[in-house]
């Protein structure tokens, strides 16, 4: 009895390690490459090499993404964006995690966009770059422009930033810029037209009104409300019972299925990863299952749980194969235009239509369409059986090639040739990198003259803060101490809050590796002040203290009649007409009193 109970502890313990393995990470893990237009490409964090950007391709933590001639926005969860200009380069340095909900990320040069729409709480966004480090305070708008080797400009068109430097961390609020070079600031906050002002603001604001577009009616659930525009430009809710509404999709032919339209990518975190070439794929092939009906054709049914792909796995000798799984976890089958959702056998049918075979060494095509193999291909390769395991091999050997990115720069170009089993542990991922783009020779050639994004902008300023400025420098604010940087940049200081509206941090701050820190003082919440009034030494505040009614005051008589005034400290006087409460009025009460005791003569002080 004994050893029967050990060995169900030791299954259960097993299969605990295997589940906290499989959801190492949550739905904003990884980012989700939302728009592509241009040159973009992408370096994975254990990578020497680079891939072209495409729509959909999943962004983990440690990859860096870049653009030469185009523009790029990357969905980061919760309604949260960055977008890319022109010959831009970031790196994403911290994703969300069971643990935590930080993003952080390094701006080398460029500009972005960042919009927040639902910060979880505040510093929970990091902006990093050689000169300052930025943390996000509230929702809001915000463009970060790096001018490489040169400083850093921010602007705030919503919302709350601090920015924090060597020795300072100030507070940046709605509609104003702050210049930094190398950790000092050039600048005091100033206030700036949030307007558009060059193709980057026009091209951000276009993209914002895409994405903020809402139907009246939603069905999915909370999780994955961003998608709801998205899916029903591109298809239609039925209702189907026992899972309520489900998306059909249009537009595809009758050949089409889960999981065939698209590539396989590998990613450290989560294995083989599929990166669909639908525009509407990321959130039907990433969560939810797919089924089949006779009336409807493929159907979607949304679930709230991230997943590299929702397959079942096929591998041999030479070949790999997968096919979608049900919403009950089995393999679909569809034979004869009948549904299988449940389908428990022990070899998968090879003339199911929802299979998909590929050769090994195609694991990686660009596109999976153009070189599945056909039915009568698949039944030669004899009885198949599928798991629910994730498939076990893993891109081993890189190739580097040598290739122009628009005639200016050279990048290495990686290209995966052979695959082993995953049998040992994982690599571990890191964020350096020794290569870097490098430009390329150029010599006896004539390039035309290039018009950078910054030297397109022109800033419009206040008019208040424009005056008086004509012919002056600007100041710089050097820090009162050195401070050495981490791996990351300057640390936030503690004192600055969105609770605490201060500007400045009193004390000098470390930069860590990812940069300077955050204050505490700085914070977007405004508490109210209470005002309390200093203790005045002058003689008419005393006059005022006792008028207003303070016990120790002596009554005086009318100043028609003599009267004698005795106090320790305190002297007052009243008329015998009004009393006053305002100093005003007590001054002349005061002045009346003296006149009529210095003609009677009466009036007498003590010490």
């Amino acid at each position: 009895m004994r050893k029967t109970t050990g060995i169900l502890i030791a299954i259960l313990f097993f299969f605990s390690i295997s589940n906290a393995e499989e959801t190492n990470y949550t739905n904003n893990s990884f980012a989700r490459l939302s728009f592509v237009k241009g040159d973009i490409y992408i370096q994975r964090s254990t990578d020497l090499g680079y891939e072209e950007g495409v729509l959909n391709m999943p962004v983990s933590e440690g990859d860096r993404m870049g653009t030469t001639e185009g523009r790029a926005e990357i969905y980061l969860g919760n309604g949260n964006y960055v977008r890319l200009d022109n010959e831009t380069k970031i790196d994403f340095l911290t994703l969300p995690k069971i643990e935590s909900d930080l993003i952080r990320i390094r701006v080398w040069t460029g500009n972005i966009y960042f919009r927040v729409r639902d910060l979880k709480e505040e510093k929970n966004i990091e902006i990093h770059t050689t000169d300052v480090s930025i943390y996000v305070l509230d929702n809001g708008l915000y463009r970060i422009d790096v001018r490489q080797a040169s400083e850093t400009e921010i602007f705030v068109y919503e919302g709350m930033l601090e920015a924090a430097g060597e020795s300072d961390s100030i507070l940046i609020n709605n509609e104003q810029r702050v210049e930094i070079s190398t950790g000092s600031f050039i600048s005091q906050p100033t206030r700036f037209y949030a307007v558009a002002e060059d193709s980057f603001d026009r091209w951000s604001e276009h993209r914002d009104s895409q994405v903020r577009k809402h139907m009246a009616k939603a069905y999915l659930p909370e999780e994955l409300e961003d998608f709801e525009y998205e899916l029903s430009s591109n298809g239609d809710w039925v209702y189907r019972a026992p899972h309520g509404h489900v998306w059909v999709p249009g537009g595809i032919d009758p050949y089409w299925r889960p999981y065939y339209n698209g590539r396989w990518t590998w990613l450290n975190s989560c294995g083989w990863t599929w990166i669909p070439y639908e525009s509407w794929g990321w959130s039907t092939h990433h969560y939810g299952r797919w089924h089949w009906g006779h009336s409807l054709g493929w159907y979607w049914i949304p679930t709230r749980v991230w997943g590299p792909a929702w397959v079942s796995w096929y591998w041999g000798y030479d070949y790999f194969g997968w096919a979608p799984l049900s919403y009950y976890g089995y393999p679909g089958v569809i034979i004869n235009n009948v549904y299988n959702g449940r389908f428990q056998g022990r070899y998968y049918p090879h003339n199911s239509r929802s299979l998909t075979v590929i050769h090994k060494n195609q694991l990686e095509a660009r596109n999976v369409s153009k070189v599945a193999l056909s039915q009568k291909s698949v039944k030669s390769l004899g009885k198949l059986s599928l798991s629910r395991q994730r498939l076990p091999m893993r891109p081993t050997a890189n190739k580097i090639s040598v290739e122009r990115l628009g005639g200016k720069k050279v990048l290495l170009r990686k290209k995966i040739t052979s695959l082993e089993s995953e049998t040992g542990k994982r690599t571990s991922r890191t964020t350096v990198r020794k290569t870097e783009a490098v430009d390329s020779n150029r010599v006896g050639k004539k390039t035309a003259a290039r018009v950078y994004p910054y030297q397109e902008r022109k800033i419009v300023k206040k008019k208040s803060e424009e005056a008086g400025r004509t012919g002056e420098k600007k100041p710089i604010y050097k820090s009162r101490s050195s401070v050495k940087k981490d791996s990351y940049g300057y640390s936030s200081s503690r004192k600055i809050s969105a609770k605490k509206p201060i500007y400045k941090s009193k004390s000098s701050v470390k930069k860590d590796s990812y940069g300077y820190s955050s204050s505490r003082k700085v914070s977007a919440n405004k508490p109210s002040k209470k005002i309390t009034p200093k203790k005045s030494s002058s003689f008419i505040g005393r006059i005022y203290k006792n008028i207003s009614g303070s016990s120790k005051s002596v009554k005086s008589r009318s100043s028609r009649s003599s009267s004698r005034v005795t106090s320790s400290k305190k002297v007052s006087s009243s008329s015998s007409k009004s009393k006053s409460s305002s100093s005003k009025a007590s001054k002349k009460s005061s002045s009346s009193s003296s006149r009529s005791a210095s003609k009677s003569g009466k009036v007498k002080k003590k010490n």
